[in-house]
């Protein structure tokens, strides 16, 4: 009989339980009362008898039980006195049958004989309770028999009572444990066959199918936690029944530390369910084999961490017969390389999966769809694992039952450290690394986390007497999937992230002497006051931003620092040069004598004229001294063999770069804002190496020598406002910026640059010629002369440069305009990849030659203020923008005015603003245009049902909705009744159209456009979708205006789909009344007139058909549809106006 000694109700029990069946008040003050206290003391929820209650209690009891781990059974002399001690135990034993009890017997001064059956004074008791319960003699029966079987305890009169407490609760905490650790995986099992497993299966599978018959062994990899080990036991025990043999070792790494790893385990295995197990420590290997051979196998080796692990269990795999499956678990790719015939790589859980598994720890078995604030931390949470299922089901686990302020308290810890759980397992992998391969997992956590895979190996690679293959150790960290390399970038979990930056701060022991990493002032402020330790320091990365006042270095701050690898002083709000958050204070400068460590410096600001005359770069890998007071590098010419990267952008005292002569692995060298740099060293062609150099705004710099740089793809002279001479450097240049320099002219040898792609001369005011040579650029892409303002001539044959992409004319002089496009239809072709066009500004521009639609790969036109450009013809079929604002004298534009095709949409703006000769034909030809191509567009919306972004918006000067807008209003508001099922699946183009009237301001001319829509109970919805003049720069609109938007219908359906006001029984689709509202956004401007039409796609068609009106007297016009126009038969649009809907 037992109630529980605690008076929390049953639902607030802990989760593991002890109930204790007993008798007696000798044992209730004594014995029992011993365990029942330290049970507790261990944190154990126990339940005992305390009132000896009658009627309902019973069922309560039953109910602990039920709800317990564990029971415990006290037979004493006295027990069989009570009937609730005997219905306890039947009602224990039948627990135990269903499995979801054990049962500690204890034998307390009585003889298990006794008990068993019913002998002495435990029978003569039984008997005398049996003859007024003769209905449950049986069932007890059964029950007392049935207890000494299980192995209990035996009490005489001569044992010590506490020495039988302490055994007792040893085992109910082990037994505890054991059933916690299955229970555990039995939640695992069903977590994983609910999220995310099955897909993984089936794609094993696949390659397993694809064997066809052979012999297949397979990795499978994946970062630790990622749910390889519970896929393999998935997949074994899918393809279990598929062979005769079948052996699963689980944790060969574990098997291989304990040093019980042989052969002998695996064939074991295999052959435990045979005969011939009796004989395999007698056979020869050769026997052995042949036996082995006769059927096939699935074998999997869990967890293996070496090829020699693979090498002991395998063999020469000559035992193996054809058709047979190896699956084989590791965290680290090269130990299975040469090994398997294909590798399997476990992704990561998917956002919706990993929220799915992380509530399901977290909430107790319940996958719990929450709102607010709990929803919002458990997407960080699962933001943090990054879809590892190991990290999610122990965050979950430790959060179950917390509440709000505990989950984000935990949080906040997570961003400095992985919980206990996690951290303990990382140590583990960590341990098992190599020295170096600690060292660059340290260094990447700590520094550079996040960065160029080359980049990074070069500076975690270590000196001549400590030799490291760096790109080795990154690839091996990658292969054990403690970083990732995707698309050359080196990157880093965040919880390894953490775990990296706390076991980096504590300074682990390395070799024979402890280093540390510093990467905020608080560490640095120990590391300063601790001489002794400054030995030990391998980085500093200090955010001066941090720093709440200002820190002193004295001469001597790093001159202890011998092992000092990574040093960074920077400001992480501002890179900019702010003198007031400048807080490191040098009064005596420096010495940098014991840097010779030293591969990375980044020192922002750094405040001297040149760094210290002892420092030894021979290790200096990426030197970084922006907005810096340094005049020279350093004093004279130093050896840098390693050098790669030099920054010292605005450094604007800077005059002297001779320091850096002997940098021959230079590769890229940054002196944008060096504004007090006048010359180049003549010797600087020994930077072999120098990929790029970026001199943008040294506007003291007067002449570019004439120095080979061989290697040299990327020069920028941008704003080097001083520079009138420039001479070819490189034969291999890529990209060369001219671009606000004051050069006159360009060299005549120009044409060897064969490899040149950009070509930039913007705003190259003083450039009054450019050279024929241009033409034999054969590589070139982009050519940009915008803004030369005294280039009067182009005498280049652009239709011989047939990569070019751009071409930029806009404000030039150049008088032979008309003749650089008039190339006959036979060379057109050769311009078939120019995609973007600028002849802005250009007076002298009257027409375009009809060829220009043949430059069908033309994306962008732009013509605007070609004040005497009078008529536009035929426009290429992919042209997306063109852009002729204040053309005025346009008065004809081609009609059609462009070619159409069936073809994926191209978005497209056509800009006539300011136009305002344009005649009535050409506005026709420019709406006519819109309406067939939103009609051709609205068959690809119907079939893609995805399009959401404008299909086409036109402007053009007018004070009318065109009449094609059967639904027109005055001003800016509509008031609509919508027929039922007008948003039926063939809706697929909606079209805007705003008059818009500007009180002579200059602005964007954004108009937004606000939907209303109502239902018969009054329920609204409102959104708004914004369309516009589609420029990016400001301008002043002289008059009204037409503009016209086509685009997508589900604009407005996702905004209905999902809510009350969508109904789907096809009644009442959507709300019968709706009003649209426009507005000009930016401005003062006003809405003078508006319209709004719909476009249907109806198949079983041969011509476009436009009602003007929807009703049974309607009139259509009837447009005939060209091969060009469309590639594919039976297509109609209907273009269905509102005319028999009023508008109130």
């Amino acid at each position: 009989m037992a109630t529980s000694s605690s008076s929390s109700s049953v639902e607030s029990q802990p989760q593991h339980q002890v109930f204790i069946n007993f008798r007696g008040k000798q044992l209730r003050y004594g014995f029992v009362s011993h365990l029942v206290k330290d049970l507790e003391g261990d944190g154990i929820n126990v339940f005992i008898d305390e009132h000896e209650t009658r009627g309902n209690d019973l069922n309560v009891l039953f109910d602990r039980i039920e709800e317990s781990k564990i029971a415990i059974a006290i037979f004493s002399s006295m027990y069989t006195e009570s009937d609730w001690c005997l219905d306890e135990l039947d009602k224990i034993m039948e627990c135990v049958d269903s499995r979801t009890l054990v049962v500690i017997p204890v034998f307390f001064k009585v003889e298990a004989e006794d008990v068993r059956n019913q002998t002495g004074v435990f029978g003569d008791n039984f008997e005398k309770l049996a003859k007024d319960h003769s209905d449950k003699i049986d069932k007890w029966e059964k029950a007392l028999n049935r207890v000494p079987e299980k192995m209990g305890y035996v009490l005489n009169e001569t044992s010590k009572e506490s020495e039988y407490v302490l055994k007792l609760v040893e085992n109910v905490k082990k037994q505890l444990t054991r059933i916690s650790t299955e229970l555990e995986g039995e939640g695992d099992e069903r977590a994983s066959s609910l999220f995310g497993i099955e897909p993984r299966i089936k794609q094993f599978e696949e390659m397993f199918d694809s064997a066809c018959g052979r012999t297949l062994t397979i990795g499978v990899v994946g970062m630790p936690g990622i749910g390889k080990t519970t896929l393999t036991k998935k997949l074994y025990e899918r393809f279990e029944d598929k062979f005769a043999r079948t052996a699963f070792l689980p944790d060969v790494r574990e098997m291989c530390r304990n040093g019980t790893m042989e052969r002998s385990i695996l064939t074991r295995e295999l052959l435990r369910k045979e005969d011939v197990i009796q004989q395999v420590s007698y056979m020869t290997p050769e026997v052995l084999n042949k036996h082995l051979l006769d059927k096939k196998c699935l074998v999997v080796l869990d967890n293996v961490s070496d090829k020699k692990q693979i090498e002991v269990l395998l063999g020469k795999c000559d035992w193996i017969t054809e058709g047979s499956l190896i699956i084989i678990t590791t965290s680290d790719r090269l130990a299975i390389e040469g090994k398997v015939d294909d590798t399997y790589e476990v992704s990561r859980l998917s956002g919706r999966d990993s929220l799915r598994y992380f509530s399901y720890y977290a909430f107790s078995g319940h996958i719990c769809n929450m709102e607010g604030n709990f929803m919002n931390l458990c997407k960080e949470f699962v933001d943090y694992a990054k879809g590892n299922p190991f990290v999610l089901k122990i965050l979950g686990r430790e959060l179950q039952g917390k509440n709000n302020t505990h989950w984000e308290k935990t949080l906040r810890k997570l961003a400095q450290s992985p919980s206990k759980t996690i951290k303990g397992a990382l140590q583990l992998i960590y341990d098992e690394l190599a020295l170096d391969q600690q060292n660059v997992f340290l260094d990447v956590a700590c520094f550079f986390r996040s960065g160029d895979e080359y980049y990074v190996r070069c500076l975690v690679e270590s000196c001549e007497n400590e030799p490291i293959d760096a790109a080795s150790e990154i690839q091996d960290l990658a292969s054990k999937f403690l970083i990732n390399i995707s698309g050359g970038r080196v990157e880093m979990h965040d919880l390894l992230y953490t775990f990296g930056q706390e076991l980096g701060s504590q300074g682990q022991k390395l070799g024979s002497q402890g280093q540390c990493r510093v990467w905020n002032h608080k560490g640095l402020d120990a590391a300063l006051k601790n001489t002794a330790g400054a030995d030990s320091v391998r980085g500093i990365f200090l955010d001066m931003s941090e720093l709440k006042k200002e820190l002193l270095l004295d001469r001597c701050t790093f001159t202890r620092m011998h092992n000092l690898r990574y040093l960074k002083f920077y400001d992480s709000r501002c890179h900019r040069e702010c003198e007031a958050d400048y807080k490191l204070n040098i009064p005596d400068g420096l010495e940098f004598l014991a840097l010779d460590e030293i591969r990375y410096l980044y020192w922002l600001k750094f405040p001297e004229k040149n760094l210290p005359e002892d420092f030894n770069p021979k290790n200096l890998t990426d030197l970084s001294l922006p907005y810096s007071k340094i005049e020279e590098v350093w004093v004279g010419v130093k050896n840098t063999p390693k050098l790669k990267w030099v920054d010292l952008s605005y450094s604007s005292k800077l005059c002297n770069l001779s320091g850096l002569l002997n940098a021959e692995s230079l590769q890229r060298l940054s002196l944008e804002g060096c504004t007090s740099l006048q010359v180049l060293p003549k010797n600087m062609k020994r930077m072999k190496s120098l990929v790029l150099l970026n001199m943008r705004g040294c506007a003291s710099l007067l002449v570019f020598p004439s120095i080979n740089l061989r290697s040299l793809k990327t020069l920028i002279l941008t704003n080097c406002s001083s520079l009138q001479d420039f001479r070819v450097t490189a034969d291999n240049l890529e990209t060369l910026h001219l671009d606000g320099t004051a050069i006159v002219q360009l060299p005549t040898n120009m044409g060897k640059l064969q490899r040149l792609i950009v070509l930039n001369l913007k705003d190259c005011t003083k450039l009054v010629a450019v050279p024929e040579c241009l033409e034999k650029l054969k590589a070139l892409q982009e050519l940009v002369l915008s803004g030369c303002s005294k280039l009067k001539t182009f005498p280049i044959t652009i239709e011989n440069m047939k990569c070019l992409k751009i071409l930029l004319l806009d404000g030039t002089k150049i008088t032979d305009m008309p003749q650089i496009l008039q190339f006959n239809s036979s060379k057109v072709e050769d311009l078939c990849s120019l995609r973007r066009l600028c002849l802005s500004g250009n007076d002298k521009i009257s027409s375009l030659q009809i060829f220009i639609s043949q430059l069908h790969q033309l994306k962008f036109l732009d013509l605007k203020h070609c004040r005497n450009l009078i008529s536009i013809p035929l426009l290429p079929p992919n042209l997306e923008i063109l852009d002729a604002h204040g053309c005025e004298k346009l008065k004809t534009v081609a009609s059609p005015m462009a070619v159409l095709k069936l073809v994926e949409q191209v978005k497209t703006k056509f800009i006539f603003t300011n136009c305002n000769s344009l005649e009535e034909a050409a506005k026709n030809s420019i709406t006519s245009y819109a309406q067939r191509k939103s009609q051709l567009d609205a068959v690809r919306c119907y079939k893609e049902k995805n399009v959401s972004e404008p299909s086409l918006i036109t402007s053009f000067p007018g004070s009318e909705v065109p009449s094609w807008f059967n639904n027109r209003g005055i001003g800016s508001k509509l008031n609509l009744e919508f027929p039922p099922h007008w948003c039926e699946n063939r809706l697929s183009t909606i079209v805007l159209c705003a008059i818009v009237s500007t009180e002579d301001e200059i602005n964007h001319c954004s108009i937004e456009c606000t939907f209303e829509f109502k239902n018969e109970s009054e329920t609204d919805i409102r959104f708004s979708y914004i369309f516009g003049g589609g420029w990016i720069e400001p301008r002043k609109i002289d008059s009204e205006h037409v503009f016209i938007c086509y685009t997508s219908s589900s604009d407005i359906t996702k905004h209905l789909e999902g809510s009350s006001l969508h109904l789907r029984d096809h009644q009442k689709c959507v709300p019968p009344e709706a009003s649209i509202e426009f507005k000009v956004r930016d401005g003062t401007g006003d809405i003078v007139n508006c319209g709004f039409s719909l476009v249907y796609e109806e198949a079983n068609h041969n011509h476009v058909v436009i009602e003007e009106n929807y009703n049974e007297t309607s009139q259509t016009r009837d447009f005939p549809v060209g091969e060009r126009m469309l590639s594919i038969a039976g297509v109609v649009f209907l273009l269905y106006g509102f005319a028999r809907f009023f508008i109130k």
